[in-house]
């Protein structure tokens, strides 16, 4: 007889003469384990769960009756009485329809006679155990059932990982979906790289990039990819509220403590990699917007755990401008940086940082994803190839594709329709609607560019610390931004050593919301669009907007752009000129551009789409202080044969919007005294050139020389020279 023979013939009728009500016989369509958090119903098996005053039993594993009894048979029968969702099942029994035989699920122990269940310490005890066994008995029984066979293994993996990519996994139709199945194509060199790594001695790698390049939907594809044959786990940094191992033993709850063996994890789980002899793969995606301010340090002690681990292996991702914050504290490297400079070698574009750099897509991978997003979201037209260049960062290629689904593409984008139309659509589906939801992201746009950044977050084009922001913003103590503009990918989060920091997602829509919104620009006069340009140059959000505002302004408002640069380097060489000769006159000619007389700027001759400037000696019969030339070639060719050089220009800048700041004055001065102290360092300074410093020097020598010259003073410190108790000097 088969297994169903012997189910159906022999083992129903018995149980029901023993007294089982039909409600207390569980079969394959509802027999189910737990796996971690999760629950998983046996399928396609001839297994039976009897039930008695709401409690597990016992589990009967059928066999055919051509089938000897083997211990596989038993531990694989003992491991499901032991996963059993609310209580493990006392007794395990196995059974071919001729050899029956009976377990105690606990001690394993063959039971035999007919007063078994004396027989059965863990029934005596009234089937309770102390944490420390269960714990141990369920670790057991996970280890029996993903070796059984790899179909448990992958039925295990596939329960988490889904589990914990929740909403950034799902189809075109969901708002929040990151990663979508049927629009992913593979990113060059990553799967490369990461088989590599697989295949390598290394345990960590690090996807870092740009927000919007798609880090979110490489790491989803690669997890679900490595679920077919190795144990992984995937985490959504966003969202986790503790410490990654608490969020792994949590998964694993009922075999491992959640707190008290939460640093036990790695190891476990790399014992478990050699019983399976399979990698453990870890997945942590987005790490800049988790909340935790310890994260950085945590990550630091797993990679120092993870490098003595031989199953073990962790992929996490981050955004390019805050990866260094988890790779340093305080500019010493952290464990993490040391175990990623394994896998990696160092990426110039970001402070020379180990990592993997995922940039916009090429042009090769944008010939592949066109046809993908052109059949879902039934775009009408061919993709032109300036379209194509425009469409190449992963974001901006999904808001083209909802504002443009089933719709004429056109030739080119116009980025402030599309924006608008994509802020529309995404508002109206958040709870704070399209007037508020606008209201909001427009008073920080405001609010971003007046804030002072420091140059090292200009740099790495940071946001706002969420206090400082909410404060600006006047909230309530009680209320935070709405999570939704979070969830829409307005917002984004990211994670810094006390804190984290609030900024937009995509760099165009805040460009958008602060020229359009903030600051209305296109609703200005010549006159009001003139003196309200000065606050978009005092940080590097504001310049991005500006830029942002040339490429769709009308004719009037592009004229003032360029007379307003040309004021303010006007004013900015005056100031420069006036402040040599009241400070520096005897020796001017040691700054650029080394003369005595007057000074002149050239500018591009293109002032909206072209950047840099250069200083000059002014003829004397000239009182034309900026002449305009083109830059690009300056100082390319030969001095006799120069433009520039035969000018007296010795030095080109590459960019002139520090010029454009309100307080020039301050600028003035950075400059001056850079310069200062690199003619200082290189000897080019007499004290003779200065009053001031000959005045210093006369100083320390009456001070320290003191009792020598005849000279009456009382002093005590002949480390730090107190020239005020030597004032004035005869």
């Amino acid at each position: 007889m088969n297994e169903e023979e012997i189910r159906g013939k022999l083992l129903l009728p018995y149980l029901n003469d023993l007294g089982f009500a039909i409600s207390e016989i569980s079969l394959e369509d509802t027999f189910t384990i737990r796996l971690g958090k999760s629950q998983y119903t046996i399928h396609g098996r001839s297994d039976i769960l009897c039930r008695r005053n709401g409690k597990n039993l016992f589990i009967i594993e059928l066999k055919n009756d051509s089938i000897t009894i083997e211990e596989d048979d038993i531990a694989q029968g003992i491991s499901y009485a032991r996963l059993l969702t609310d209580n493990i099942a006392p007794f395990t029994i196995i059974t071919n329809g001729k050899t029956t035989r009976i377990f105690d699920s606990i001690s394993r122990d063959e039971l035999n006679g007919t007063e078994i269940s004396k027989q059965s310490s863990f029934w005596q005890n009234g089937c309770s155990l102390s944490m420390d066994i269960d714990l141990r008995i369920r670790y057991e029984a996970l280890r029996k059932f993903v070796s059984f066979s790899s179909e448990n293994l992958k039925i295990f993996c596939e329960y988490q990982v889904r589990d914990r990519m929740g909403p950034i996994i799902g189809n075109i139709d969901n708002p929040y979906a990151k990663f979508v199945k049927e629009l992913h194509v593979q990113r060059q060199g990553l799967s490369v790289a990461f088989s590599n790594f697989l295949n390598g001695d290394t345990s960590m790698f690090g996807i870092v990039g740009a927000a919007g390049v798609g880090k979110t939907s490489a790491m989803c594809s690669l997890a679900l990819q490595k679920v077919e044959d190795l144990f992984v786990f995937f985490y959504n940094a966003a969202i986790l509220n503790k410490s990654p191992l608490e969020h792994i033993a949590q998964d694993l709850n009922g075999f491992f403590s959640s707190k008290s063996e939460s640093e036990l994890v790695l190891k476990k789980l790399d014992d478990l990699g050699e019983f399976l002899n399979k990698s453990i793969l870890i997945f942590i995606d987005a790490i800049d917007e988790n909340a935790d301010r310890n994260l950085s340090l945590e990550l630091s002690e797993i990679a120092l755990i993870v490098r003595n681990l031989k199953k073990v292996k962790i992929c996490i991702s981050c955004k390019s401008n805050v990866w260094n914050n988890f790779l340093k504290q305080k500019d010493t490297p952290t464990h993490l940086f040391e175990e990623l400079s394994k896998s990696h070698t160092a990426i110039p574009k970001v402070d020379n940082s180990p990592g993997f750099l995922l940039e916009d897509f090429s042009n090769d991978e944008m010939t592949k994803i066109s046809p993908l997003y052109k059949e879902a979201f039934g775009f009408k037209g061919q993709i032109s190839k300036s379209l194509l260049i425009a469409l190449r960062n992963g974001f901006f290629l999904r808001i083209f594709s909802e504002v443009y689904s089933n719709k004429e593409v056109p030739e080119q984008i116009n980025d402030r329709e599309l924006i608008a139309r994509y802020l529309k659509q995404s508002l109206e589906k958040t709870n704070l609607g399209v007037q508020i939801g606008t209201r909001v992201l427009s008073r920080i746009g405001e609010i971003l560019i007046t804030h002072k950044f420091s140059s090292w977050d200009a740099f790495h084009d940071k946001g706002i610390k969420v206090e400082s922001l909410v404060e600006k913003l006047n909230l309530p103590l009680d209320e935070t931004l709405s999570e939704d503009l979070f969830a829409r990918n307005l917002l984004i989060k990211s994670n810094e050593e006390d804190s984290y920091t609030v900024s937009f997602y995509f760099s165009k829509i805040r460009d958008y919301i602060i020229c359009y919104h903030s600051c209305r620009l296109d609703k200005l006069s010549d006159d009001e669009f003139y003196n309200l340009l000065g606050k978009f140059y005092q940080n590097h959000i504001g310049q991005s907007a500006i830029d942002f505002y040339k490429e769709n302004a009308g004719a009037s408002h592009l004229r003032i752009i360029g007379e307003f640069i040309k004021d303010k380097c006007l004013k900015y060489v005056i100031d420069y000129d006036d402040y040599l000769e009241k400070h520096f006159r005897t020796f001017k000619d040691k700054f650029d551009p080394q003369t005595k007389g007057e000074i002149g700027i050239f500018l591009p001759k293109d002032l909206l789409h072209k950047d840099g400037y250069a200083l000059f000696p002014l003829d004397p019969n000239s009182s034309n202080k900026i002449q305009h030339e083109k830059l690009d070639g300056a100082f390319s060719g030969s001095p006799i044969d120069d433009l520039f050089f035969q000018k007296g220009a010795r030095i080109l800048h590459s960019s002139n919007k520090s010029l454009l700041a309100p307080d020039q004055s301050k600028t003035v001065q950075q400059e001056v005294f850079k310069q200062l102290k690199e003619i200082i360092n290189k000897g080019r300074l007499s004290v003779y050139d200065s009053d001031v410093l000959l005045l210093e020097q006369v100083s320390t020598i009456v001070y320290y020389y003191h009792k020598q010259l005849g000279y009456d003073v009382d002093s005590k410190d002949y480390y730090l020279p107190r020239f005020n108790l030597i004032y004035p000097i005869d």
